[in-house]
């Protein structure tokens, strides 16, 4: 009898040993916000962050180029072009992750003008009004081969500063703003995007519930919706980086994405932008192997994958264009007692329209999540998370556009924008920052009563 009990003893002890090889004790996923960082550190000036998978990351804040409800076409294709051009400056090992922030506020004035009594009541009209606020963030990643032992390269440490400075440049060359996040900022932006706060001074982290369809903190509940099943992609054919609305029976353009700044009861959205730079021959010799294999098996699925295979290779003997793995996410986040199934049928049917379906099974919500932190892309599947395609067609799925603000002139006009709430504009167009003109002519055209001669005085 006491050998049946050590044997049983024994058998049991074994499995709980398997079972702690295979899956593990549970511990890892808790500590899986503390393995995500070595250091921040400031590199004249520049914040680096270190991750403990061993890459380097540099943090852009920019302006998207093309305002809002512009209509000018070729500000979508200028900047989906000087994105290509980025991601060819860069080359292989590099990842370009390109974050755009949308968080609803309610406005105030923040001029510290001291403004007549005509003035005062004109903003204390606004004042507590809901609109939404854009950042838009660039993060450059080098990518460390996870097969070497981890140590310190000091060439490609040195490739990762001209690399980063490269891109600064060609970015003012392109006429878009940007500075580098420096160490304490760019650690509290890691902390606001941990804890989904963009709006307060003071941000504090709570506990987190994750499960198969959202996850949950504090007073607010997240969501992550993956773009594109690599399962089942389903995009349109052909692609582009606008697409049009209607508008009083008139076609206009608007960024491809356009409906992720409006998605409703959202408090603050995250879209993630990423795309990987791979060897461009190890990809094409892959893409040959697959498109023989394809063909050695003649059935009509077989025989379009082969055609599609074909005209890639062609265009990129062509074009020279480039191959390169992407990935895009929306991280939604609304208050936890709003229903965030509103905001998946909003995003399912509004992308719907465009030919887009967004993937149904992201039911890696914490992977995902962690994955989505600024300099740690490189921890999205290589196999489930990231589809080829060429760098054209993922940039113009990148969002391109911001909103208007207030221009940075001593002679103010105070507007309401299509939110509803007050922006400056420089009317004479050659008194601000931004010149627009050095014509002192005005031509004023108005119904009577409508003011022109307010403003000629």
């Amino acid at each position: 009898m006491i050998w049946y009990v050590l044997i049983a003893f024994t058998a049991i002890l074994l499995g709980m040993f398997t079972s702690v090889k295979a899956f593990g004790t549970g511990g890892k996923r808790k500590k899986i916000f503390q393995d995500i960082y070595f250091s921040v550190e400031d590199v004249d000036g520049i914040g680096v962050l270190y991750t403990k998978t061993g890459e380097y990351s540099a943090v852009l804040k920019i302006e998207n180029p093309v305002q809002k409800y512009s209509a000018n076409i070729d500000n979508y294709y200028e900047f989906t072009n000087l994105l290509t051009a980025l991601a060819q400056t860069l080359g292989e090992g590099y990842a370009i992750h390109k974050q755009d922030v949308f968080i609803r506020k309610k406005f105030q004035d923040e001029t510290n003008d001291n403004h007549e009594f005509l003035s005062e009541s004109y903003f204390r009209y606004f004042t507590g009004r809901t609109y939404t606020d854009a950042q838009t963030y660039l993060i450059i990643t080098q990518e460390n081969k996870k097969s070497r032992l981890f140590s310190f390269d000091s060439k490609k440490w040195r490739d990762f500063l001209v690399k980063i400075r490269k891109v600064k440049d060609q970015l003012k060359d392109s006429g878009v703003d940007s500075i580098y996040l420096d160490g304490a900022t760019a650690r509290d932006y890691v902390d606001r995007y941990f804890s989904m706060n963009f709006t307060d001074k003071i941000v504090s982290m709570t506990n987190f519930k994750v499960d198969d369809e959202c996850i949950s903190m504090g007073n607010k509940r997240c969501k992550i919706y993956s773009l594109v099943d690599v399962d089942c992609i389903n995009l349109p054919g052909v692609i582009r980086p606008y697409t049009n609305i209607e508008v009083n029976n008139t076609s206009m353009p608007v960024d491809l994405v356009s409906i992720v700044d409006n998605i409703p009861t959202a408090e603050t959205v995250i879209y993630n932008q990423m795309i990987f730079m791979p060897n461009q021959k190890r990809e094409l010799s892959l893409l040959d192997k697959k498109k023989n294999r394809h063909a050695s098996m003649p059935n009509p699925s077989n025989l379009i994958a082969v055609e599609d295979i074909k005209k890639v290779q062609d265009v990129i003997a062509r074009e020279n264009k480039q191959l390169v793995y992407a990935h895009f996410n929306l991280v939604v986040s609304v208050p936890i007692d709003e229903d965030i199934q509103k905001c998946t049928n909003h995003l399912e049917n509004s992308f719907g329209r465009m030919g887009i379906h967004i993937s149904k099974r992201a039911y890696n919500q914490l992977e995902l999540f962690v994955n989505s932190f600024p300099g740690n892309c490189y921890g999205m599947n290589p196999d489930y998370d990231r589809f080829l395609t060429l760098s054209d067609a993922a940039t113009c799925l990148m969002y391109k556009e911001h909103i208007q603000h207030s221009e940075d002139t001593p002679l103010k006009v105070y507007y309401t924008d299509r939110q509803g709430v007050p922006v400056a504009i420089d009317i004479s167009g050659k008194e601000g920052k931004n010149k627009i003109t050095d014509n002192s002519n005005f031509f004023i055209l108005g119904p009577s009563g409508s003011g022109k001669s307010f403003f000629t005085d």
